[in-house]
């Protein structure tokens, strides 16, 4: 009798195991869908980057070189879509690259949308430069820190309103890749005028 009943109770086990994987599977594949059917399709034409950053690579997968890296709002034009990439270039000589034959470069589509990505807005209480700066590489990522150094920046007399209009903000410094460092130019646009800022210590140099 006891055998009985724990095999019983064992066949009902598995067979509830069953029905819950079955569940999970089918709820699975519910998401995938419905977020397959409501993800934009991407065509050739104008398209916007639409998360912080993403890269371009010279292959259309994942594990393909990435040779640069563009940033939430840039605009692309694509030329052409193959299994979820967008190509961006033109074909090109692939020795600039290192690479043998000819090369293009590739961003995932998922990256990508036709519909421009909202400007941010200064929050109450933040300062004026906020928004003058609000464009910069990795902004959402780095809000405080964009805002403290340029504020600073503005406080000591190095830079100005004006000079943070024209520039549009902080871009990643690809000299400095190692570490999280972006640049901007106060009082001109020549190599004498650039600041950098570490976002992670806070510290501003030339």
């Amino acid at each position: 009798m006891i055998g009985t009943a724990w095999a019983a109770y064992l066949t009902g086990c598995w067979a509830t195991i069953r029905c819950m994987k079955k569940a999970l599977l089918v709820t699975a594949g519910s998401v995938i869908a419905w977020t397959t059917l409501f993800a934009e399709e991407v065509k050739t034409g104008t398209y916007y980057v639409i998360v912080e950053h993403t890269d371009e690579r010279l292959a259309p997968k994942a594990t393909g070189k990435s040779t640069n890296v563009i940033y939430k709002r840039q605009l692309v034009e694509v030329l052409e879509v193959n299994n979820g990439w967008a190509r961006v270039s033109k074909y090109y000589d692939g020795t600039v690259e290192g690479a043998a034959g000819q090369v293009a470069r590739w961003i995932a589509t998922k990256d990508l949308s036709s519909k421009r990505p909202a400007d941010e807005h200064a929050k109450s209480g933040e300062p004026e430069v906020t928004k003058l700066i609000a464009d910069s590489d990795d902004f959402s990522k780095y809000r405080k820190a964009f805002i403290t150094a340029s504020q600073s920046l503005i406080d000591s007399k190095r830079c100005t309103l004006q000079d943070f209009k024209q520039v549009g903000g902080w871009m990643k410094s690809t000299n400095q890749a190692s570490a999280p460092v972006y640049f901007t130019y106060c009082g001109g646009e020549t190599r004498a005028n650039r600041l950098y800022l570490n976002v992670k210590t806070g510290q501003v140099f030339q």
